[in-house]
């Protein structure tokens, strides 16, 4: 019997080593779980609250978003092992561009501004058209101003310093732009990653929310549960094509749990379910919207997941306390990713995504 035992042994050592050299030799590409030990360092006297965590370990899927595009494309064609230092990466809001530089007349300004003292304007300071876009004093010319339409931190950066950690593959069966919400089995029990899906309402808010928790390491909105290919914002927002906004989460089940998910996904659903009615109310065919667009629903992928959110809810529903919520458990479908600008929308408006946060989520303004 022992040497049977140590045959065994021998073979899941053999075997977890096989994994590790092939980790380690594994190119990043899109969709790779991607762990790097990072420092990110404003230059050039920036120093505006960071809305992601900018220090220390931090895991994400290369090419969902998150953090900055400047770190996804150091990381891209990297290896475990690999180290970039000092590199300087865009903070998120772009170079500036020339042709948002204006220079105009003093004279013409007083005329456009006859409420601003213009001869009293010192560089920096802001001037307001009704548009809501700012003008930033940028030189001030004997007879001239000009003014900088650019946002104001344009052109900021960081230094970034890493090293890459790990490269991991999903091993979760599923394809940009469609993504098919069926796993294989065997591949799942190589991967320490899950998936799970959940309609909350608006997607911008639980997509944030899930940003957040410590364990999750990629997010995406789009569609789910219809009956159409290739839905769009606008053809889903009429209920005609009944899918739900959804967001799915990519987890590391040794550092959160999907209970801890139910948890964040029950909290953001009794804070948006009655904006998220509002809103609607006021948009044409409210009604399907209501019934398909943003119908609550958690969309297992296991049948634990099934197990876990089946009592999560009936232990909900039945506290004497607590108000009936009318949320859909269904097995996972086929998920289509929204449309590029609603992918990381709260974080990308100004709302933290560091782990941890706790700053209330605004959907609605």
């Amino acid at each position: 019997m022992g040497a049977v035992y140590k045959s065994k042994r021998e073979t899941e050592e053999n075997a977890n080593l096989m994994k590790s050299m092939l980790s380690s030799d594994t190119t990043a590409a899109f969709g790779h779980v991607i762990t790097v030990d990072m420092n990110l360092a404003p230059e050039n006297g920036f120093v505006p609250e960071s809305l992601f965590d900018t220090c220390g370990k931090v895991s994400f899927v290369l090419g969902w978003g998150n953090y900055l595009p400047g770190l996804h494309a150091l990381c891209t064609n990297k290896k475990a092992r690999d180290e970039v230092r000092s590199v300087s990466i865009d903070a998120g809001w772009g170079k500036k561009k020339k042709e948002l530089m204006f220079k105009m007349k003093k004279e013409m300004l007083r005329k456009r501004f006859n409420n601003v003292n213009i001869d009293a304007l010192k560089v920096g300071e802001e001037l307001h058209l009704q548009n809501e876009i700012r003008l930033t004093v940028s030189e001030i010319l004997e007879d001239s101003i000009i003014l900088d339409a650019n946002p104001p931190l344009a052109g900021a950066s960081y230094s970034c310093s890493l090293k890459i950690l790990s490269v991991e593959p999903l091993n979760i069966d599923f394809k940009y732009p469609n993504i098919s919400m069926t796993t294989n089995k065997n591949a799942m029990c190589d991967s320490r990653y899950q998936i799970c899906t959940w309609a909350l309402g608006c997607f911008w808010g639980g997509e944030l929310a899930f940003m957040r928790v410590p364990g999750v390491v990629g997010t995406r909105v789009g569609y789910t549960q219809g009956i159409t290919m290739n839905p769009t914002y606008e053809a889903v927002s009429t209920g005609k094509t009944k899918h739900r906004e959804a967001v799915v989460v990519v987890y590391d089940p040794s550092v959160v749990s999907y209970e801890k998910l139910l948890e964040v996904a029950m909290e953001r659903l009794r804070d948006t379910i009655s904006p998220s009615i509002l809103h609607t109310m006021f948009e044409e065919q409210h009604e399907s919207t209501l019934k398909f667009q943003h119908q609550p629903g958690f969309y297992f992928h296991t049948q634990e997941q099934r197990k876990l959110a089946t009592a999560f809810m009936e232990e909900y529903n039945n506290k004497s306390k607590q108000s009936f919520i009318d949320v859909e458990l269904k097995a996972a479908s086929k998920f289509h990713p929204a449309e590029d600008y609603h992918q990381q929308y709260l974080l990308k408006g100004g709302q933290s995504a560091r782990k941890g946060c706790k700053e209330t989520i605004r959907c609605y303004g």
